[in-house]
């Protein structure tokens, strides 16, 4: 039988039942659900749905899959006094995912990650992410959920402009591009970022991307993942929407 690396998010919404227009929230949901799709275009290596209002469900070939893309979904959210929240895991897969009907599907990497989703929606302070193996590997868990929780401290201390200057630096990797698109100098700029802790921020992402990538090696030796490039290009392309410059 041939197996397939995968990952699974299950996203849910702070506070979604205090927003004052749900419906609002929901269609955001509901347009979030086309961009991921957009993100992928028709590679038919995803599966992304939107539903019971404000929980989103995203699975893809690909061990870090998931968890870039959350990220990004962090990164460009709108609604920031209603913060999503991932619950994901990886593990190996015996379908292909196109073959897959996700609102039907039972399988253990679904499960691990509804019961990390869960676990987050009982915390007070919730961590952005949180990752449930496949068990296998539970020292990786450990290291991981402790670099999540440390990097979402970083993340809930940044003001406004420290989080924009972050999510562009994320896009763009340059400050003086990021200088270019807020008209604002460079040491501006570069202040909010060392300010924002965006270093760390964004250290801790490419490290937890490296460590997923370099267990999918272990079992699949060509694995290769390239959809970060795809995110950023289709950001790029309507960047002032997206951050409502």
């Amino acid at each position: 039988m041939t197996m397939r690396p995968a990952s699974v998010f299950i996203m849910d919404v702070s506070n979604s039942s205090s927003v004052e227009n749900g419906e609002t929230l929901s269609n955001y949901i509901g347009q979030l659900e086309s961009t991921v799709k957009k993100w992928y275009g028709n590679s038919g290596s995803i599966q992304v749905h939107h539903r019971a209002g404000d929980e989103l469900i995203f699975l893809a070939e690909g061990y870090s899959t998931a968890f870039i893309t959350a990220f990004y979904i962090s990164r460009i959210w709108k609604f920031q006094q209603n913060a999503p929240y991932f619950g994901l895991s990886f593990g190996n897969i015996e379908k292909s995912i196109e073959a897959i009907e996700i609102e039907k599907w039972i399988h253990p990497i679904v499960k691990q990650a509804r019961i990390a989703n869960e676990h987050l929606k009982k915390q007070k302070d919730r961590e952005s992410f949180f990752f449930l193996t496949d068990g296998r590997q539970p020292e990786h868990q450990i290291l991981m959920n402790g670099m999540l929780s440390l990097q979402n401290v970083l993340i809930t201390h940044q003001t406004d402009i420290q989080r924009l200057v972050c999510s562009l630096y994320l896009i763009y990797g340059k400050q003086k591009a990021v200088a270019d698109i807020l008209g604002r100098s460079a040491p501006t700029v570069y202040s909010h970022f060392k300010k924002g802790h965006s270093e760390q921020v964004l250290k801790s992402f490419q490290d937890i991307v490296s460590v997923l990538e370099s267990l999918q090696r272990r079992n699949y030796a060509d694995s290769e993942n390239s959809v970060e490039v795809k995110i950023k290009d289709d950001i790029k392309s309507q960047l002032r929407e997206v951050f409502s410059l």
